[in-house]
């Protein structure tokens, strides 16, 4: 029993313990949601669920403008088969579209801002942000159009009231001002508002649907606005010759605009009514479930919206004659039995879609505000909201915008701007599901599963497509402008935690590139420096990272640096901040460098797993360059201002952009003392030299690069490169097979190359011990350079006499700095010959090699002793 007992309070723990776990989980999660948001709508804010907050404001959105106002413009003028064609295409390119949303809005939490939340998180904020700006204008234009629909439709029907642009304008800001405190209340009103309008165009429709059937044949007067037009105008009934007439197009005259109409000036009108695709999604702030509305509410809007518009091609085209269609585009009421019963759904649908791409747009531009894509310019939108989370300056600025576009006057100049700006958005959404699809992030599971990349890609481009041909010079301007924003947004917007799809893609691509590298197919023909650089702090090691960045030619640049420690949990945690300082640093600097930190108590240990380990697949390091063994202080160059360019400028950056991902370089370890107990030792510095030589890496070593200057910071006088290609020893001569003299010339010529460096002079100081230099040596030279295709110029330099009775390596070496000082003193940089190590391996020969190399480059300009151990150039093709 005491055992029973036992186990039962066993099982009680466990079970409080997993409560708490998965509690704990859940408020994670939720917290995770919120975060990845953009301050998450309160949760009385979302009270719509998928018909009354997708299919409703969706479908009355595709209906719009076009349902009762302009299917006898596009009848008439494209005829059945071409107005099948526009409405199929359309439909064709906003279901595709919809496949692309749904898969994007079932891959995560939803929030405010429909497309462009959905872009910006997919895709970085610098696409989205361009997109969510074209977007809300896209927004506010279709609001515009679809009013300046209802007040057309308002005036040709109640001719008594005062007519004219004025007063056109008024009746609109009228009504405009009726939506504003429809959409100042919220989104709760606003449903209600298009449950009742959605009833009454439904209602609408099955009027008309059978007024063509019951409707006897019958002439009327052309409408007062169209003065072109002098006979009466004939409604058929059911005929077949009316279908015959009405099957092909009749391009002609729009009579509200006095100009030519055309496959593309019709397809825009037609496509500003499929703007609404987003309406559903635009409101994901206030759904209940958006990821489960927006997908099935979204595609019902569409089929049932596609169906009604085919049904009404094949009545209208059957039963009205051609000219009554291209001379009176209001003519559903004019031919109902029901008097006013098609203008009472006509001021609906266009009130509904007017007011549902109003509060999307005040939508949208909140989700901008919050993001701060924008700065300062929306820092005002983000505190005006109302107790029930609407944001009520939005809202203001958004009918400030619509108002301003009322003095337009036109709904067919604004159109286009509608279509254009439309079909970007939709292109830049299929591109975001495209992206997402192709990087094959583990993480992109929508749960929709009806769309593949092709259907993206498809949707991506027709949507282009379109946009040029709808108007050409209006999608050049708007993909300009985008690509403007775009800029703009990249380098004004801090780096943001959403994630940038550009970095799963460059992964992607990056890892299938260096598994297709083989380096059993390289040739040295193709050879170029790939460098890891032995660093042992960077705050000393800035000029070096510099002048390493100009030498590499395109080639891998990797930075390691050795941690002096035993791994534990805090060092783990250090690395991990000091791996993000580090990246701040190449950043500050703009080279493109990687950064490779081993731990291990012994420096050679860990460095020696750098030169094996450095590098990826094909892409390994070649040359291995390493700071000098010196006494001298270091300096911490981070601290000087002079020695980055534009450094407080750019540390003003970085500290803008400092946040949870990003490390500082402030965070940098400071500069240890030269006698520190964890210096390397000779020993292993001359092991380190000798690890990489075993290892056939070439070798540099750098000394008083402290002094180290570009060539445009030097005077004309001073701007050169010295190569010295020999040994410094007496008596030698130039070799072509010795790898390290042609290392040399490859290093001067590559650095050469480079743009900030092609105006100094490339010399190559050739010596020799036995009075001035033979001609046929000088001339082997030239020659030699020339077919290396190396522009220098062939310098001879004589070594004094002395350098023969020199009986110590330590001598001979302080001759030889001598001669080089006195030829090479105001160069840019100097390249010497690295004399081989000591065979053996005991304290004072290694001593005295440090000693030596100390005397060959004491008090010269900044100098690199170059080891070649591989062939790095040819003459051949």
């Amino acid at each position: 029993n005491e055992y029973k007992s036992y186990l039962r309070g066993c099982m009680a723990e466990n079970q409080r313990l997993l409560g708490s776990s998965i509690q704990t989980l859940h408020n994670s999660l939720q917290h995770y949601g919120v975060e990845q948001g953009i301050g998450s709508a309160s949760d009385n804010r979302k009270t719509l669920g998928t018909f009354s907050g997708v299919v409703v404001p969706c479908t009355l959105s595709m209906f719009s403008a076009i349902l009762f106002l302009r299917m006898g413009y596009i009848i008439g003028f494209a005829g059945i088969t071409e107005a099948l064609v526009m409405f199929t295409l359309s439909y064709f390119i906003v279901m595709l579209t919809v496949l692309s949303v749904s898969a994007i809005s079932t891959n995560g939490a939803i929030e405010g801002g429909g497309a462009y939340f959905m872009i910006s998180r997919s895709i970085g904020p610098e696409f989205g942000g361009a997109m969510g700006i074209i977007f809300f204008f896209a927004q506010v234009f279709g609001s515009t159009v679809y009013l300046l629909g209802l007040v057309d439709a308002f005036m040709d029907t109640f001719l008594s009231i005062p007519q004219g642009k004025w007063y056109k304008v008024l009746y609109g800001t009228a009504i405009l001002l009726i939506m504003l405190a429809v959409v100042m209340i919220g989104a709760e009103i606003f449903a209600k508002t298009n449950i009742l309008i959605f009833v009454i165009v439904f209602a609408t429709l099955i009027v008309n649907f059978i007024n063509f059937f019951i409707q006897k044949p019958f002439e009327y007067e052309p409408p007062p606005d169209n003065k072109a037009f002098k006979h009466n105008l004939t409604y058929t009934g059911f005929s077949s010759n009316t279908f015959k007439n009405n099957l092909n197009h009749n391009y002609t005259t729009d009579y509200t605009l006095q100009k030519p109409t055309s496959f593309e000036s019709v397809f825009a009108i037609l496509f500003t009514g499929f703007t609404g695709v987003f309406a559903g999604s635009n409101m994901s702030g206030d759904l209940k479930n958006a990821s489960k509305s927006i997908p099935a509410g979204t595609i019902g809007a569409c089929t049932f919206s596609y169906l009604i518009y085919i049904i009404l091609v094949f009545l209208i085209a059957a039963t009205c004659d051609r000219e009554l269609l291209q001379n009176d585009y209001l003519f559903l009421d004019h031919i109902c039995k029901v008097p006013y019963i098609t203008t009472v759904g006509t001021l609906a649908v266009t009130f509904s879609a007017s007011l549902s791409t109003f509060i999307g747009a005040t939508r949208i531009l909140e989700a901008l505000a919050l993001d701060d894509i924008l700065g300062r310019l929306l820092t005002f939108v983000r505190v005006g909201r109302t107790r029930r989370g609407n944001p009520w300056v939005a809202v203001i600025i958004s009918w400030l915008c619509i108002q301003a576009l009322l003095f337009v006057g036109q709904l067919n100049v604004l159109s286009p701007f509608v279509a254009t700006f439309s079909l970007l958005t939709y292109a830049t959404v299929n591109m975001a599901c495209l992206a997402l699809d192709l990087a094959g992030a583990p993480n992109f599971r929508p749960t929709f599963s009806y769309f593949n990349k092709y259907t993206s890609l498809l949707g991506f481009i027709a949507s282009i497509v379109m946009a040029f041909v709808v108007n050409p010079r209006y999608a050049s301007t708007s993909f300009a402008i985008s690509v403007m924003l775009f800029i703009f947004i990249m380098f004004r917007t801090p780096g943001s935690s959403w994630g940038y799809i550009s970095q799963a893609l460059i992964f992607h691509q990056v890892r299938k590139y260096l598994l297709m590298l083989d380096t059993r197919k390289e040739h040295v023909k193709f050879w170029r420096p790939s460098i890891l650089y032995l660093c042992s702090n960077p705050r000393s090691c800035i000029p070096h990272i510099l002048f390493l960045n100009d030498m590499k030619k395109g080639g891998l640049f990797v930075i390691g640096t050795n941690v002096v420690a035993e791994l534990t949990p805090g060092i783990a945690k250090w690395l991990e901040e000091q791996k993000l300082a580090w990246l701040s640093l190449i950043e500050l600097l703009n080279v493109k460098a990687f950064v490779e930190t081993t731990v291990d108590t012994n420096v050679r240990n860990g460095l020696q797993n750098l030169i094996m380990t450095a590098g990826l697949g094909g892409m390994t390091p070649n040359t291995v360059v390493l700071g000098f063994y010196d006494t001298a202080n270091p300096v911490d160059f981070l601290a000087d201002s002079n020695a980055i360019p534009r450094k407080k400028k750019l540390l003003a950056k970085l500290r803008r952009s400092h946040n949870d991902h990003r490390g500082h370089v402030d965070e940098l370890p400071s500069i240890r003392p030269q006698n520190a107990a964890d210096r390397i030792s000779i020993e292993n510095y001359i092991g380190i030299i000798r690890d990489a030589m075993f290892l056939r890496k070439n070798l540099c070593i750098m000394r008083h690069f402290h002094h180290f200057k570009r060539p445009e910071q030097c005077s004309r006088s001073h701007q050169c490169i010295d190569v010295w290609p020999l040994p410094p020893h007496a008596s030698t001569v130039f070799v072509e097979d010795d790898t390290t003299s042609m290392f040399l010339l490859q290093l001067g010529c590559i650095l050469h190359m480079v743009g900030s460096w092609d105006k100094a002079r490339l010399r190559v100081m050739l010596t020799s011990s036995s009075g001035e230099l033979s001609l046929s040596e000088k001339e082997q030279m030239e020659s030699i350079i020339k077919i290396l295709r190396i522009e220098a110029e062939v310098i001879s330099v004589v070594m004094p006499e002395s350098i023969k009775n020199a009986v110590t390596d330590g001598e001979r070496y302080s001759i030889v700095n001598q001669v080089v000082r006195d030829n090479s003193k105001n160069t840019v940089v100097t390249f010497i010959y690295l004399p081989r190590p000591p065979a053996e391996r005991n304290e004072q020969s290694e001593y005295q090699y440090i000693s030596q190399l100390n005397i060959l480059t004491d008090d010269l300009p900044p100098t690199l002793l170059v080891s070649g151990l591989s062939k790095v150039t040819t003459s051949q093709l």
